[in-house]
């Protein structure tokens, strides 16, 4: 199969979400043409896996258990640009046949004449034609930066800064946002969903976005690339992209119709206005907004606040309790020779046998983590220090595991895990025999006799044999070969009685 494998995922999530969506609806997001998509989820249907099954397979297994490996060799052949097409007929005596072959001096393997001529005329039917949309509650929110800028100035006279307006519209209420951020970079664009979202106390089905490289990476015929960052931010909230065509702006009519609103009836009030700070500025948005959706319809009933309260607010996916922390992606980050993988010359563990292999990183404020063939191999807090390494134990090979275990710092750590008596024990036979060699080959031994016979085994013979001033290994093992410590103890003789008519041995002298 020649879907992506990242797109493979994407169709069967938004599949298992809502069996009832429409090919069409999930092509749209993914952009892919409907029937590809109708393919692939009728194979889904038929294969009859679960969603919670198939999304922690790693991409080898998915091939594996949806049987999805790329066979197909076929290539379509190339279309030409029917925009190009229709303005050149416009010409005094242009011919199709003409245009056509003209196209083909340039695109050799191209479509015949018959499908030149099809296609363009099935173009030229859909070129003024206009659809109207009708829009369900809870179902699309359009999003998009204003044109228009904001200064702010500094306070201390230095350069002014230039604030981006995002704004935000629910296709069915027209339940607008309005936010200002200081750029159009992935993190200002993923605050502005967050904003959002928390705004709306909730989430739609589906994002309309352009194609800005905060939303999209790469975009062609056959390929959608999502932001990594920005797809995990919606993923979040439990909602999907479905960033418009390029150069359609009627795909987000709702998102260009939000923009000119916001223009004119917030942006232009704030023309004289003098702003020091963001927050300063997002605090009279945020009054300005509320006023704009308080106002009232001309041809409808209600306001954009009403509609919104009444009929969408409880369709919206509800507000997931912890926030999107915003993340960073690295792809293809090498594994060194020690297992470990470097981030802001920090180093993280990650299983020895990924050893010289690559990896992608993903990491936010407070974590770091490792996939490997889209599955999580390693999560790791943030280090802050230059310099600084983390290592899982379960990470080491067998053999370093054993070594480490050895050491005498590992050693005490595991008695003091163990109790107080073993403790003692492991703590007199590293740190107060004057032979420390054999101490530590005993202390050794004794964690390998914790193991077999149990450590609260142990740690019992521990608090009999101390007390005896019992320590050597070669008794520790025979008591507990023996259970000595077990065995009932003799009854203790009555104290000698104290009487001036007794007479010891100093009686009779030396």
């Amino acid at each position: 199969m020649r879907i992506p494998i990242h797109l493979q995922r994407e169709i069967a999530r938004l599949h298992y979400y809502d069996p009832h969506n429409s090919d069409r609806a999930i092509a749209g997001t993914v952009g892919m043409s409907p029937s590809t998509i109708g393919s692939f989820r009728r194979m889904l249907r038929k294969q009859a896996h679960e969603w919670s099954a198939i999304a922690p397979l790693d991409d080898d297994q998915w091939r594996d258990t949806l049987g999805t490996h790329d066979r197909s060799i076929a290539q379509r052949k190339p279309l030409p640009d029917w925009q190009w097409v229709h303005t050149e007929m416009q010409r005094p005596d242009a011919t199709m046949e003409q245009l056509w072959r003209e196209w083909r001096e340039t695109c050799p393997e191209g479509v015949a004449y018959t499908q030149f001529a099809v296609g363009y005329r099935a173009w030229r039917k859909n070129l003024h034609v206009v659809m109207r949309r009708v829009h369900r509650p809870g179902d699309k929110l359009f999003v998009d930066f204003a044109g228009r800028t904001v200064e702010i100035r500094d306070p201390a006279g230095g350069p002014s800064r230039f604030a981006q307006i995002f704004i935000a519209v629910l296709g069915y209420s027209n339940y607008t946002f309005v936010h200002a951020v200081p750029t159009q970079t992935t993190g200002d664009w993923v605050q502005c969903h967050v904003e959002c979202f928390e705004f709306l106390e909730g989430a739609p089905c589906w994002v309309v976005s352009d194609n800005l490289k905060a939303a999209v990476w790469r975009r062609s015929r056959d390929e959608l690339v999502i932001n990594p960052t920005y797809r995990d931010c919606l993923h979040h909230y439990e909602t999907a992209p479905a960033p418009a065509r390029p150069r359609r702006p009627k795909d987000k009519s709702k998102a260009e119709v939000g923009v000119q609103i916001a223009q004119r009836w917030i942006l232009f009030k704030l023309r004289d206005r003098v702003f020091f700070s963001i927050d300063e500025l997002n605090k009279e948005l945020r009054r300005l907004n509320h006023e704009l959706n308080d106002h009232p319809f001309k041809k409808l009933p209600g306001c954009r606040r009403s509609r919104f309260e009444s009929d969408e607010r409880a369709t919206l996916k509800p507000l997931v309790q912890k926030r999107f922390e915003l993340c960073d992606w690295r792809y293809q980050v090498r594994v060194g020779n020690d297992h470990h993988v470097e981030h802001l010359r920090c180093f993280y563990s990650v299983p020895s046998q990924l050893a010289g292999e690559r990896v992608d990183l993903r990491t936010t404020a407070s974590m770091v983590e490792v996939f490997r063939g889209g599955r999580r191999v390693a999560l790791h807090a943030l280090l802050t220090e230059p310099g600084n390494s983390t290592t899982v134990p379960e990470h080491r090979p067998v053999a370093h595991q054993r070594v480490l275990e050895g050491e005498p710092k590992a050693l005490m750590q595991w008695a003091t895990a163990v109790g107080v008596s073993a403790q003692e024990m492991i703590g007199y036979h590293l740190n107060e025999r004057r032979d420390p060699a054999n101490g530590m080959r005993a202390a050794r031994r004794m964690r390998d006799l914790a193991r077999d016979h149990g450590e609260d085994r142990f740690e019992s013979v521990c608090r009999y044999a101390l007390p005896l001033n019992i320590t050597s290994l070669r008794s520790i093992t025979s008591i507990l070969t023996n259970q000595a410590d077990l065995r009932p103890r003799p009854a203790t003789p009555p104290p000698r009685m104290e009487h001036d008519n007794l007479r010891g041995a100093q009686y009779f002298g030396d």
